[in-house]
């Protein structure tokens, strides 16, 4: 049987995955015939993971602990959470309020629990890519509202008002953004959240990046206990343990109750021996976000200073996390025939800016987390490749 010949669902045929991922395989491709590859692609932090991590998850393998536990979590991470963001907070979040997925799923979770088949999202854009795979694999129409980038992407009051217009059964905001790096105002995401909770609109706050924000205080929507409003993270970004594959979410009981019934469905728990891990780094979180965060800024500020010596690269600098959002259009080229090139000649891999919106086609994302030294390589390549150009 011919590959044209098979058959596949809706859901199946909708699926389109992350392009960073298929960037990476591409550079895994050439590193497999001797290039060294400098990854700007992914997110992938290089900072070694706090010391209490690694040895809390090895003591609790060589226990055994390879079993089953509970869909929602294990007891210890989600009471560890929910002590944490009752001190954020200043108000008692209980284990209850507490779900432990994995982030990337967390968003399909999300849309299939509060969105029918045809039902509409909002993003504002430019927006994580998972946000468009996950509502294209759920029969859930997307629309956006472009963020100004005169403003450095800011979320303003127009763009809630423009939001909210629309109708759609669901929100999804992402501040501290990613890929542009702002940190977004509280007087809008209040609003954004108070209108959402009135109005029966459900609200993903995606705060991932919120704890490393250095440029601008980070407001978080959960201190306003709405029912309609779900807060997500990850140990991903905050404990440099991506391959971990654990975030979280705080939730009302109720709906928390729903997101621990797809855990179960969908995979049935998380390993035991990841989550002991997490649960004795949150013990330590704000000395460790405190070194992310210095480096951070270190990088940040070295990756400003070298593009600002060039007038051919547009970008506002990040001011949490650590991506650029960069306007190559001097170039002449568009986002993915530019990222080819520079993959193929500069051996430098980043994300093309189509993938976080439709109207990005003259950008790139560039991830400055890797090594040090291979990020500041990456840069020099791509300042050198537009100003060739």
């Amino acid at each position: 049987m011919c590959a044209r010949d098979l058959r596949f669902s809706q859901r199946g045929e909708a699926l389109i995955g992350q392009t960073m991922f298929t960037v990476l395989d591409e550079a895994r491709r050439l590193e497999a015939d001797g290039s060294h590859i400098y990854h700007l692609e992914l997110g992938n932090p290089r900072l070694p993971p706090p010391a209490t991590i690694v040895s809390r998850t090895i003591e609790s393998l060589r226990a055994l602990d390879v079993g089953y536990t509970q869909s929602g979590g294990h007891p210890a991470l989600r009471e560890a959470v929910a002590r944490r963001y009752s001190d954020i907070y200043n108000h008692p979040i209980g284990p209850d309020n507490v779900v432990v997925s994995p982030a990337n799923l967390i968003i399909n979770q999300f849309l299939d629990i509060m969105c029918d088949r045809g039902g509409r999202v909002v993003f504002f854009t430019p927006a994580f890519p998972t946000y468009w795979a996950a509502a294209l694999h759920s029969g859930i129409e997307v629309l956006s509202v472009p963020l100004d980038p005169a403003s450095g992407y800011d979320l303003s009051q127009d763009a809630v008002t423009r939001a909210l217009a629309l109708n759609p059964c669901a929100i999804i905001v992402n501040s501290a953004n990613n890929p542009t790096g702002a940190v977004y105002d509280r007087e809008p995401l209040e609003r954004l959240a108070r209108e959402c909770e009135a109005r029966g609109i459900w609200l993903l706050s995606d705060e991932t990046y919120g704890e490393i924000s250095f440029g601008k205080p980070f407001y978080s929507l959960g201190p306003l206990d709405l029912p309609h409003v779900v807060i997500m993270s990850s140990f991903s970004k905050i404990l440099s343990v991506p391959g971990f594959r654990i975030g979280y979410l705080i939730a009302h009981p109720a709906v928390a109750g729903k997101f621990a019934l797809s855990v179960s469905t969908l995979l049935s728990c998380l390993p035991i021996f990841t989550q002991m891990g997490c649960a004795m780094a949150l013990e330590t979180l704000s000395d460790y976000t405190d070194l992310v965060k210095r480096r951070c800024i270190e990088i940040t500020d070295w990756c400003s200073a070298q593009l600002a010596r060039t007038n051919r690269i547009g970008f506002t600098a990040p001011a949490a996390g650590f991506y650029f959002f960069l306007d190559v259009s001097s170039s002449g080229m568009d986002d993915v025939a530019f990222s080819h090139l520079l993959l193929e000649e500069e051996r430098t891999a980043v994300t093309p800016g189509s993938s976080f919106g439709d109207r990005y086609t003259s950008h790139i994302r560039v991830a400055t987390c890797g090594a040090p030294g291979d990020v500041r390589e990456g840069i020099r390549r791509i300042i050198s490749l537009v100003d060739r150009l």
